[in-house]
C-alpha cells in the first residue's frame, strides 16, 4: 500500500498536503520523526508546581467563564482545585469548551505553570488525551497542524510497520544490546517513558549513522571499479578572474584539477565556511571541463540560487554557452563545451542527457537525499563529482562519514570581517528597533529579519512567525520599505522581492529561513534572528553569513527570551563553523539529532558514528549485503 489516501484518516486532500510535507509513501510517513517532545508524564500536586517546567495536574473544576471582547479573540478562563492549592487556566478563541469543561467535575490539565496576573496559571494548557504522557510534536504546514500528523501516525502505526522489518542480524543486535527497529520506531512515536524514548533515538540515530557508513563503503568500492565518463588533458589559463585566489582556494583548485585530469572518476567534497569563496572554484572547474569540449552540470537546491549562479557563471565566462534549467523550461541541442545550471530539475531528464554530462557539481549537497546526490553513480562511466558544502562538519568525523571521499577545505577569504553577533532579551528588543531604523537612515544598507514559521502556530504561540512579525513592523517603520518573503509565496514572485532588494528598493525583508542557503546581497549588513533559540547552530551560522559580504561590516541580532542560553552566548564570540561544530556536538545529548533531520542538515552523532563503524566491519567480514542499511525514503535527510 504506497497510496497514502488508503491509509485511516488520509483523503485524496490531505495526501497532497502530506507531499507538500515531503511525505509521499508510507515509508516517508513512518520516519517522519518529532523534532521535539513535550513530557506531561508527571503528575503534580498543584502546590509541587515548577515554574516553566511541563507537568500534569489534576483538579475540581471550581469556576468557567467566556469572555467575549470588542476584538475578534474571546477568551475561556477556568479555574481548578485540589488539596494543595488552585491553578488558573487561560486558553483563547476556543468558546466550544464550555462543552466540555463542566463546574463540579474532575479536569487533567497539562502545561507549564507561570504568572499571569500575579496568579499562578498555565497559558492554553492541553486537556483530554493530552494529559499524562509524552507528546511528541512534528513540523507542521498552515494545513496540517502536529496534532493531525501525531493521530494519522498513531492510527496507521501498525500498518506502516507491517513490512518494515529489522536490517540488523540478531547476533548483532544480540552483541551490542540494540533495540530492535520496529520497537525504537513505536517508542519515537508513543514514547513511554524517557528512558525508552533515550534508547529508541539512540537506535534510530545508529540506523542513520550504519545508512552512512555503508554509503561510503559502497561508494568507495563502486569508485575503484569504474574509468570516468570522460577524460579531462587540456588546462586552460585561468586569467580572467575577477580577483586572486586565496591561499586555501589555490590550494582547494591544485586539488581538484589533479582530480579532473586523473583516470579516475574524481567524488571531492569542498567544504568551505560561508563566504570562503567555493563558487568560484566551482566556476574553475566547469571552466576546465568546456575547455576539453565536454559538458559541465550544476545542481542547486532552489530557483533563486540557481538563478543566482547563472547570472554569475554568465558575467564571469561571457564566451561559454551556458543554459539554465529548470522545471518549465527545456534545453534546446547542447554545444558539447555548455556549462548547465539547474534544479532538481536535472534529476528527471533522459538517459543520453545523464551521459553527455563529464563533470557534475552538487551546491549544498546537505539538501538533496542519498539517491539524488549519486544518481549519476550508476553509470558504467560516471562523470567527475564535486560536492560543495557549507554546513561545518567536524573533522574528528568527516573522514569516517566520507571515507569514499576526498575532502578539501576552504578557509575564509583574506577580506573577510566576523558578524558582530550580540543577544538581544526581550525588554532590549524595542531600542535594537531604533537602532535599525536609524542605522538604514544613515547608512541606505539593508537587513533581514527572519522568523522561524510562515504563520503563528497554536501550539507554540510564542514562536515569531514571519506574516505576523511583517504586519507589526510595518507601523513601526513608517518611512521605510518592508516586503515578506516565504516559501509559499510563487518563485516567480520570489525573484522579483530578491531583484527588487538586490537594488535597494526594499530597505528589509521580513523572512523564513529560506535565505539560509546561496543569498548574496553585499549591501545587507544586518540580521535579526527572532526566536532564535528555536534554530540550530548551523543554521545560526548559515544565516548570520548573509550579511557582512560587501565592505561595509555585519551585523547579527538574536532576539530569544532565553538570554543565558549556552549555544547563542558561544555563538557571539566565535565566528568558524568548524569551532561551532565541534561546541555543538559536545553540547548536544543523541535525542537532539531529530530536531534537525528534517531541516537538511545532519548533526554528528559521535557515538553512533564509532559503533556504526564496528557494526559495518563486523558485518563486512560475514560477507552482509551493506545495501540493506541504506535509507532511500525521503523523511530521513542524510549526507554522503
Amino acid at each position: 500500500m504506497t497510496n497514502l489516501s488508503e491509509l485511516k484518516n488520509v483523503g485524496p486532500i490531505s495526501a497532497t498536503k502530506l507531499n507538500n510535507l515531503g511525505i509521499f509513501t508510507k515509508n516517508d510517513l513512518l520516519f517522519y520523526l518529532p523534532f521535539r517532545y513535550l513530557d506531561f508524564s508527571k503528575t503534580l500536586n498543584i502546590s509541587d508546581y515548577i515554574f516553566n517546567k511541563p507537568a500534569t495536574y489534576s483538579g475540581t473544576i471550581i469556576s468557567f467563564n467566556n469572555i467575549f471582547t470588542k476584538s475578534p479573540k474571546n477568551i475561556q478562563r477556568a479555574t481548578i482545585k485540589d488539596n494543595t492549592g488552585t491553578l488558573n487556566l487561560i486558553w483563547f478563541n476556543q468558546p466550544y469548551l464550555s462543552k466540555n469543561i463542566v463546574v463540579g467535575e474532575i479536569l487533567n490539565v497539562a502545561g507549564s505553570v507561570t504568572i499571569f496576573q500575579n496568579k499562578i496559571t498555565i497559558v492554553t494548557p492541553q486537556i483530554g488525551n493530552k494529559t499524562g504522557r509524552i507528546i511528541p510534536l512534528y513540523h507542521q504546514s498552515a494545513t496540517l497542524n502536529s496534532a493531525w500528523i501525531e493521530k494519522t501516525i498513531s492510527l496507521n502505526l501498525q500498518t506502516l510497520l507491517q513490512n518494515y522489518s529489522e536490517v540488523l542480524p540478531t547476533n548483532i543486535l544480540q552483541k551490542y544490546n540494540l533495540f530492535d527497529i520496529k520497537k525504537a520506531l513505536i517508542q519515537i512515536h508513543q514514547p513511554d517513558s524517557q528512558s525508552q524514548l533515550l534508547l529508541s533515538q539512540n537506535r534510530l540515530n545508529l540506523h542513520q549513522s550504519l545508512s552512512l557508513l555503508a554509503q561510503s563503503e559502497l561508494q568507495k568500492q563502486n569508485i575503484l571499479n569504474k574509468k570516468p565518463a570522460y577524460i579531462l588533458t587540456k588546462i586552460p589559463k585561468t586569467n580572467f578572474l575577477p580577483y586572486k585566489l586565496s591561499i586555501s582556494q589555490q590550494k582547494a583548485w591544485s586539488e581538484i584539477q589533479k582530480d579532473l585530469l586523473s583516470n579516475n572518476p574524481t567524488h571531492r567534497l569542498l567544504s568551505g565556511d560561508v563566504g570562503s569563496g567555493k563558487t568560484i572554484i566551482a566556476l574553475l572547474a566547469t571552466h576546465l571541463t568546456s575547455a576539453n569540449k565536454h559538458i559541465s552540470l550544476i545542481v542547486a537546491p532552489t530557483q533563486i540560487l540557481a538563478n543566482q549562479h547563472y547570472t554569475f557563471f554568465k558575467k564571469i565566462l561571457p564566451k561559454i554557452p551556458i543554459f539554465l534549467l529548470n522545471n518549465k523550461n527545456k534545453l534546446p541541442k547542447l554545444p558539447n563545451n555548455a556549462i548547465i545550471i539547474s534544479t532538481h530539475a536535472a534529476f528527471y531528464q533522459d538517459s543520453k542527457f545523464f551521459k553527455k554530462i563529464a563533470l557534475l557539481i552538487i551546491d549544498e549537497q546537505h539538501k538533496f537525499g542519498v539517491l539524488q546526490r549519486n544518481f549519476l553513480n550508476k553509470l558504467k562511466n560516471p562523470p567527475h563529482t564535486i560536492s560543495l558544502t557549507a554546513t561545518p562538519i567536524p573533522r574528528t568525523l568527516a573522514l569516517s562519514v566520507y571515507g569514499h571521499l576526498d575532502i578539501s577545505y576552504l578557509s575564509h577569504l583574506p577580506h573577510w570581517q566576523p558578524v558582530k553577533t550580540f543577544i538581544v532579551p526581550e525588554p532590549k528588543i524595542s531600542d535594537c528597533y531604533k537602532w535599525l531604523k536609524n542605522q538604514i537612515k544613515t547608512t541606505a544598507e539593508q537587513a533581514f529579519i527572519v522568523c522561524p514559521f510562515i504563520e503563528d502556530s497554536e501550539s507554540l504561540s510564542t514562536v515569531k512567525s514571519a506574516t505576523a512579525e511583517f504586519t507589526k513592523l510595518k507601523p513601526l517603520f513608517p518611512k521605510l520599505k518592508l516586503e515578506l518573503i516565504h516559501g509559499k509565496i510563487p518563485i516567480s514572485d520570489r525573484q522579483k522581492i530578491f531583484d527588487d532588494f538586490k537594488v535597494n528598493k526594499i530597505n528589509v525583508l521580513v523572512t523564513t529561513p529560506i535565505i539560509e542557503v546561496g543569498i548574496d546581497f553585499p549591501n545587507a549588513t544586518v540580521i535579526i534572528i527572532q526566536s532564535a533559540n528555536r534554530f540550530g547552530l548551523a543554521s545560526l551560522h548559515q544565516l548570520r553569513g548573509r550579511v557582512g559580504r560587501g565592505v561595509s561590516p555585519g551585523y547579527c541580532y538574536l532576539f530569544t527570551d532565553n538570554p543565558n542560553s549556552p549555544r547563542l552566548k558561544y555563538l557571539t564570540t566565535h565566528y568558524e563553523g568548524q569551532q561551532l561544530a565541534e561546541f555543538d556536538l559536545k553540547l548536544r545529548g543523541p535525542g537532539e539529532l531529530f530536531s534537525t533531520l528534517q531541516h537538511g542538515h545532519f548533526y554528528f552523532d559521535e557515538k553512533s558514528i564509532i559503533l556504526a563503524k564496528s557494526i559495518i566491519q563486523d558485518l563486512s567480514k560475514a560477507k552482509y549485503n551493506l545495501q540493506k542499511l541504506i535509507i532511500n525514503h525521503s523523511s530521513l535527510t542524510s549526507i554522503n
